[in-house]
Formats: structure tokens, sequence, C-alpha cells
């Protein structure tokens, strides 16, 4: 099946994607029963293309009425949070339009938790499935429309949001935050710099690789895995493409497909070691450069238990496999990266204080669940040796220590 037939036919979330489906906004809004809309952006990217106009035009013909809220920040905080769901509730809006990145519809996914549930705290919500115990029917219409193609928001169970009091990146997971409808129109990404489509690209791709390399819940949805394996196809044919010319409105289409195939793996198969450690680095690090920077790394450890999965990526990427088949894919991982502009080692990064290596051994102490769920487990009692020599590897742009593990 091609990828927009799966997109197509996927039923956690109705997905309306192809050039020009921005301007179905106002009938699907109607369709949510979405009679008044809160519209939350993000730094003004929306404004500055004409995509909020485009939007705001839409509604006005369908009958639909709106408020805006500006200003949502990448990684939002806390903060953020209750500005949007008091701004909701003074609008006294009955849905969410989300138009931008993941920060905006993680942010919008949020909130309308605060408002839904009429509580006004989020910190209970975080961690799994802390939402559902108390919902009784479903959350308020969230129309997501996102502007970037790479962090999947429009089509997952997760919410990411920032607590600045404490300096962590906490996560909600949770199916009832799945949006029911999304809007996903390709040519919304066209305006993306290349430095921002390489970014959340390589978001794309450590959900779809990560999701793939996951062992321990191949069962839970079979059909997962060939997901991501067409995911990864495209991704590795047409992210290039994108970055070096952002008009290219194909490629722009098949990265939006392979986010979209990312997303649907990643909320049955949970990601592992790169998604972990990015979240210990959020203040100093694009989630998506962390989550990819990483996952060479993770690879290299996991080689041994996965040696099938990474002949498949092997073959993906044309690598031809003459010596062992982990550093194979690793050093192609490294060649695509330099392809596209990606630095391969932490150091490359002048701003990463070296003292946040040993911030993300102290982090993944309190998340041995997501050490123990990795394709190869890192047991407790060897933990921050194994972790040490993994991140002092990507410290360096070394991979034979890990390889020895």
């Amino acid at each position: 099946m091609s990828a927009e037939n799966i997109i197509k036919n996927w039923k956690l979330t109705k997905v309306t994607f192809g050039e020009g489906t921005l301007s179905d906004a106002g009938r699907i809004s109607r369709e949510m029963n979405i009679t008044k809309a809160l519209i939350t952006i993000g730094g003004g990217s929306v404004e500055k293309f004409g995509y909020l106009t485009r939007l705001t035009t839409v509604l006005d013909k369908s009958g639909v009425k709106y408020d805006i809220l500006k200003g949502i920040e990448p990684n939002p905080s806390v903060g953020t949070i209750y500005r949007i769901a008091l701004k909701a509730l003074q609008s006294q809006a009955d849905g969410f339009i989300a138009l931008g990145g993941g920060s905006v519809i993680d942010a919008a996914k949020a909130a309308n938790v605060l408002v839904t549930l009429g509580v006004d705290d989020i910190h209970p919500y975080f961690g799994v499935d802390n939402i559902k115990k108390e919902l009784k029917g479903e959350l308020m219409p969230l129309l997501p429309i996102p502007t970037t193609s790479g962090t999947s928001a429009e089509v997952t169970k997760y919410s990411n949001v920032s607590d600045l009091v404490i300096g962590v990146k906490k996560l909600i997971s949770d199916p009832s935050i799945i949006p029911k409808r999304a809007i996903v129109d390709p040519e919304l990404t066209v305006s993306c710099p290349p430095q921002l489509t390489r970014i959340v690209g390589l978001d794309t791709l450590t959900h779809l690789m990560e999701g793939y390399l996951n062992n321990v819940h191949d069962q839970v949805d079979p059909e997962a895995n060939s997901r991501a394996i067409e995911g990864m196809r495209l991704l590795f044919n047409n992210l290039p493409k994108a970055v070096k010319n952002g008009k290219d409105v194909e490629a722009r289409k098949m990265m939006s497909l392979a986010c979209l195939l990312g997303g649907t793996v990643i909320v049955y198969k949970s990601t592992g070691g790169p998604h972990m450690n990015s979240f210990s680095w959020f203040s100093v690090m694009d989630h998506g450069e962390a989550t990819a920077l990483m996952l060479p790394y993770y690879v290299a450890y996991y080689g041994k238990n996965i040696s099938a999965k990474l002949q498949v990526i092997a073959d993906l990427m044309n690598l031809k496999v003459t010596q062992q088949l982990t550093k194979t894919v690793v050093e192609g991982l490294f060649e695509f990266y330099k392809k596209i502009g990606q630095p391969t080692k932490i150091s490359d990064y002048s701003q990463f204080p070296k003292e946040f290596i040993s911030k993300a051994i102290i982090d993944a102490s309190q998340n041995q669940m997501k050490l123990d769920n990795m394709p190869r487990p890192i047991p407790a009692d060897k933990r921050d040796l194994i972790l040490k020599v993994i991140l002092e590897g990507a410290w360096n742009g070394q991979i034979d220590e890990i390889l020895k593990l």
C-alpha cells in the first residue's frame, strides 16, 4: 500500500492531505462542531508567509468565529500552557486550531486538557494515561495544521512541555490527546528554511528508525514496521532534495508523508535512547538535532540485537556491507548527515556544556523503563558505565568503544 493510501486509511486520525488543503479548514471545523476557535500560532512565520490570513479567510467564509493567540515558543513552557487555556476560556472557544510546528500543536493539546477537564494544574497529567482516567467523553475538538514535516504531533498521543522551574522537559502520553482530525498541506512547509527543514526532517528519521528498531512492541502493531520502512525510504530519497531546494513541492510532499508515517509508528512503538537524551538537553539543543545526533551511537550499541533490521536499513540506504554490519549502517548515517549539513558529534556544538553528558546519565536513572525497553536493554547495575561510553563516543564522534560493549 502506498504511503498516501496508508494515511488515507489511518483510523486514529482522519487526515486531510495534499496541496491546497488548508482551504478545507472552514468546512472541517464545522464538521468538528467548532463554532468559535482559538487559533494558536508561534513566532510569526505563519503571518509572514500569509498562512494565517489564508486560514482566517476560509473560516470567515464558513462562518466559524475565532480568536488568535500568538507567540508560542519552541519547547513550550508550563506557563504557556496556562496562558493558552486562560485565553480559550476568556474567548469562550469551543475548539482549537493549532497552526504551526510541533511546539504549537503540543501546547494546544496540553491546554485542551485543562480547558476540557476544568482544572488549573497540568502537572498531574504528565506521564502515561493520566488523562483518560478522569476524562468523561472526549476532549474539545482540536484541528492541527502543521507547517513543518518533522514532529508528527498532528497524529500522536504525545505532548512535550518544559517545566522551567526545575529545568526538565516533561511528557504527556495519553491516547485521549490524539487529534481526531488533521490537515496536512505540504505547501505550508515550502517556506521552511534549509536548517529547519533538516532539523525537523531528522526528527522524522528518529521517529521512524527508533520505532522500527524497537523490538519490545513489535507485536502491538504488526504493520508498524512496514510503515516505518516506507517512511525511511521516502526520507532517505527526499530529505536531501528538500534541504537543497525548499521549493521542490514533490520532495516536500514526500517528507510530509514520511512525517505522518513516523507518527503512526510511535503511537504504538516507543522511542529509545536518543529521545531520552534529548529531554535532558532541551535548553541547549533543538529536539530534532539532539535525537538525530544520538541516533547513530545508540544504533552502534543496539547492533548486536537487531542485525536483521539493520540489513533492511542498509538496503534502504544503498549501503554495500563489506565489513561489520552495524559499523556500515552507522557510517552510512554519518555520511547521510554530512550530505545534508548535519554535525555528527556533540562537540561540534560550541554552546553544548560537557557537563550535560553527566546530566543525561543522571536523568536516565529516573527512566529505567525506557532503558529496559530499548532494542538492547541497559541493565540498572551497568547503566552509568554503558551510558558514559555511548555519550562519550557521541561527544568525540567515535563508535569503536561502543561496539565493544
